[in-house]
């Protein structure tokens, strides 16, 4: 042990020494939010390869290292924590939550000691549910077992505390949700995604252009799609403002699940310009290719009706290697989707894009769908 924390631990015993007892009830916040942050690994000058009882062994001697653990225990379970809405609060108005770096450490040491697994301890509901909210706001250097077990055993108890975490930050007019996005793109959160997706969709309205097509995606995955055309319907007629490419996504869904109902409102909304179109465009790419686990019917009446609204914005040209521009390319998968049906339906879709003017810029990539169709 280096001078340096020899003498850190004999400043910490002169400081705390006649302290003790507030340190056990947890009362002592402060003195246990310093040593808490070390055992997450959060101080530089701490060695994060060492476990993490090590680290706080550093900092403080046997007469104190008793009482930071009673402290912490007290803290997790002796002491009510802030409910989600209430951390979803101090965090849209950046007030400093010391009990969150207490509460996530005694959690893992009491995990890391536990002689039962994770799935036979007795983990209090309202006390796990603050630990998912303090892990987003609290960052730091542990993988908190105790969040995989949340995840996979706790899956809609995690996915209500979210939910509830993310509505209180919306409230209080901030738009940015801690763990939206890793909830979203990591696959681990598939189990939550099944409850969280179609109320996500339902009660959070501020959700960035980037993460809403993932979240109608997830949804299209894991919500019956009645129910999720219900959501589309709401959203699309609560009226006000909804930015551009949001509207986009949210038509687009709606199309596809009921084409009929929403065939011209989509035409009409989209309309001549590439601004609606292009996001339209990435937007059906992603989620028609994924459709093997969706599920969607996308009849060559709907393949039809999406190249009518979209090839016509777009000039089928090359770059200077011969490649086709990045939009075109998807325009000639959707074709080469259409190519791939060779019933009577499919031709005579083939047939109507022909008699519009303008697809006859397309006339190379129609001819190809048709052979395909041949053979």
């Amino acid at each position: 042990m280096t001078q340096d924390f020899e003498q850190a631990r004999y400043s910490t015993h002169e400081k705390l020494v006649g302290r003790l007892e507030g340190l056990r009830q947890g009362k002592d916040v402060k003195s246990l939010e310093s040593f808490a942050k070390a055992y997450l690994g959060m101080y530089l000058d701490l060695d994060k390869s060492l476990l993490p009882d090590e680290r706080v062994r550093l900092l403080a001697d046997d007469d104190i290292l008793d009482s930071i653990w009673v402290g912490f225990e007290a803290i997790l379970y002796s002491q009510p924590l802030s409910s989600p809405e209430d951390i979803g609060r101090m965090y849209a108005s950046d007030q400093r939550m010391p009990q969150g770096y207490i509460a996530l450490a005694a959690m893992d040491r009491q995990i890391r000691q536990s002689a039962v697994g994770l799935a036979d301890m007795d983990i209090d509901e309202k006390v796990l549910e603050s630990l998912i909210c303090f892990q987003y706001v609290d960052r730091n250097e542990l993988q908190n077992l105790w969040m995989d077990y949340a995840v996979q055993q706790r899956a809609r108890q995690f996915s209500v505390a979210l939910l509830r975490f993310w509505a209180a930050i919306q409230d209080a007019g901030v738009e940015r949700y801690p763990g939206f996005r890793e909830v979203l793109q990591k696959e681990a959160f598939q189990q939550v995604l099944q409850h969280l997706a179609l109320p996500a969709l339902q009660t959070i309205r501020r959700i960035h252009k980037k993460l809403l097509p993932a979240l109608l995606l997830a949804a299209f995955k894991w919500v019956p799609h009645p129910d999720l055309l219900i959501a589309c319907r709401q959203r699309l007629a609560e009226g006000g403002h909804m930015p551009v490419v949001q509207h986009v996504y949210w038509l687009s869904s709606a199309y596809l699940l009921a084409p009929q109902e929403f065939a011209e409102p989509l035409t009409d909304y989209i309309g001549r310009t590439r601004e609606k179109a292009v996001p339209m465009l990435n937007f059906l790419e992603l989620i028609l290719k994924n459709n093997a686990v969706i599920g969607l019917t996308i009849s060559p009446d709907i393949l039809a009706r999406l190249l009518t609204i979209l090839a016509p914005k777009f000039r089928p040209v090359h770059d200077q290697f011969g490649r086709l521009d990045d939009n075109v390319a998807k325009i000639a998968w959707l074709f080469d989707l259409l190519g791939q049906d060779s019933s009577d339906q499919s031709r005579q879709a083939v047939r109507r894009l022909r008699k519009i003017r303008v697809m006859r810029l397309y006339s190379r990539f129609l001819d190809e769908v048709e052979r395909k169709q041949r053979e």
